[in-house]
């Protein structure tokens, strides 16, 4: 199977690969919540239709192409029933309490495996000839049914976003659940606002010449990326204590480290143009530059995160306040049916411990999530 690099790849293979990441981070934080078992595999899918989807971008053979692509179809057909499955748990709206039931999640579980297994069978039904786009070796329009599928993930996308934006409004001030919902509008606002428009009117845009192969290739996908990324910060947040010390640390690392590639680089190329040293003494002379520029960098750095991230510090006080929002956050999901069950106190007490909450924060701690839980939403 020959493969010819295409820039147009990249956007779908690095939220692929983010997406499948953070499955895997998500999942092993806390598999026994079915809120993290359902994010895993909405992300796996959406990983798996993205993926895919850059990679029939680098294909020669059309067959190969054809094949590729109606896997990544399959993937992307699941995720009609998936939304509605991840948002029953996610968020409290009535828009996705009919989803709640066990026999909804089997029915959806049910449309998700069949419409997938229709993709694959019977891909020339929603996919229309191939043409050359002149960045790619093969792309495709939509059959008439594969532009009814995009309508149906339109849809699905706009379902998200307002249950969504009524979870956030009906969420109680000062909660978990009022945060989560927050950053779950905010992901569902980046993603679902654009594949919702652009997928129910697909018939209209997507025939516009370089920017219909644009907008439903790398700019979709560079929505998507956001998405996920806010998607799962929303999720773990609230189930990891350190999460924004480390991506607090993680950016001034990060941009430190990016300012050092780029001015090693540059510099490299620069000394090169205008001295006529060798490359022992190149290398010397650039890292000395380097050196006295890298302290002004970390400096930046360090302040752009402060105010990025102002209220978070790696100090004791800081952690102990974090593990306690952690615990409460996880309080708060299991008292809101008013009973909490035994395998969810063997949870909260397992959590307890991991976090060394004692025994007396622990009981404060739910006298105060039961009493807010009782007191009407404002």
């Amino acid at each position: 199977m020959g493969l010819t690099w295409t820039s147009w790849a990249l956007p779908g293979l690095l939220t692929g690969l983010t997406a499948w990441t953070e499955a895997i981070v998500v999942a092993r934080t806390a598999p026994e919540r079915s809120l993290n078992r359902r994010l895993t595999v909405l992300l796996f899918l959406e990983g798996c239709a993205s993926t895919l989807g850059a990679v029939s971008f680098l294909v020669e053979d059309p067959g190969t192409f054809r094949l590729v692509v109606s896997v990544s179809l399959a993937m992307l057909a699941t995720l009609p029933f998936q939304y509605p499955a991840f948002l029953a748990v996610a968020v409290e709206s009535p828009l996705v309490r009919p989803f709640r039931s066990r026999r909804a999640y089997g029915l959806l579980a049910l449309g998700s495996a069949g419409s997938a297994v229709w993709l694959v069978a019977s891909p020339d039904t929603f996919m229309g000839a191939l043409y050359s786009p002149g960045w790619a070796t093969w792309n495709y329009h939509f059959a008439p049914a594969g532009e009814r599928l995009a309508q149906v993930v339109g849809l699905a996308s706009l379902l998200g976003l307002a249950a969504a934006l009524d979870g956030y409004r009906r969420s109680r001030t000062g909660t978990a659940a009022r945060s989560r919902a927050k950053w779950f509008a905010i992901a569902f606002g980046i993603r679902d606002a654009y594949t919702g428009l652009t997928f129910l009117l697909y018939p209209v845009l997507r025939p516009i010449p370089v920017w219909g192969d644009f907008m439903y290739n790398s700019a979709w996908q560079l929505a998507l990326f956001f998405y996920v990324v806010l998607l799962a910060y929303g999720v773990l947040r609230w189930q990891l204590f350190d999460l924004d010390l480390k991506l607090k640390i993680a950016l001034k690392r990060s941009t430190v480290g990016a300012v050092f590639g780029i001015a090693f680089f540059t510099g490299s190329y620069v000394l090169d143009r205008i001295l006529p040293v060798n490359g022992a003494l190149l290398g010397f002379l650039v890292s000395a530059a380097i050196v006295l520029v890298l302290r002004p960098v970390q400096r930046f750095a360090e302040g752009l995160a402060d105010r990025l991230m102002g209220g978070v510090r790696d100090t004791p006080e800081y952690l102990h306040a974090r593990k306690h929002q952690v615990y409460r956050a996880a309080l708060e999901g299991a008292v809101a049916d008013g009973v909490i069950s035994e395998r969810e106190r063997s949870i909260l007490r397992r959590l307890q411990q991991e976090l060394g909450i004692s025994e007396g924060e622990a009981a404060r701690a739910e006298r105060d999530v039961r009493a807010a839980a009782r007191r009407p939403p404002r």
